[in-house]
């Protein structure tokens, strides 16, 4: 199971930087690549782990996944806005701005990851 795990995260470009009888660990910062493709399932998330859960009837694979360098990015770009706006429209037009571009561009990548990349690792799991 971990096998096709791995085989997906190379298909979207996060390398495997630990890897246990019973989990992997990937560590990719967003810059890393750039200028790579950003219509991949995954392409928000810098850090992650994957593992088996094991008990006497089932196995489960789990999984946690950070977006924090996602995170900070869309926290600076919003903060761009803080800046131009209140020239214009004062202080509080400003922050208002700032939290919709926030809002924007962290919650519709974060919206599609939640729908994208379950379906991407149930894909992994079942067809390999």
């Amino acid at each position: 199971m971990l096998g096709r795990v791995e085989r997906l995260l190379e298909k979207q470009r996060k390398s495997v930087s630990e890897r246990g009888a019973a989990y992997l660990v990937f560590d990719d910062p967003l810059w890393s690549d750039p200028f790579g493709p950003n219509w991949l399932a995954m392409g928000i998330y810098d850090r992650g782990r994957f593992w088996i859960d094991q008990n006497i009837d089932e196995r489960r694979l789990r999984y946690d996944l950070r977006c924090l360098h996602g995170s900070v990015f869309c926290v600076f770009a919003a903060l761009m806005v803080l800046f131009f706006v209140p020239v214009s429209g004062g202080l509080l037009v400003g922050l208002k701005w700032t939290g919709a571009m926030f809002a924007w561009l962290y919650g519709v990548n974060v919206l599609l990851a939640l729908a994208r990349v379950p379906s991407a690792i149930r894909r992994a799991v079942r067809h390999g």
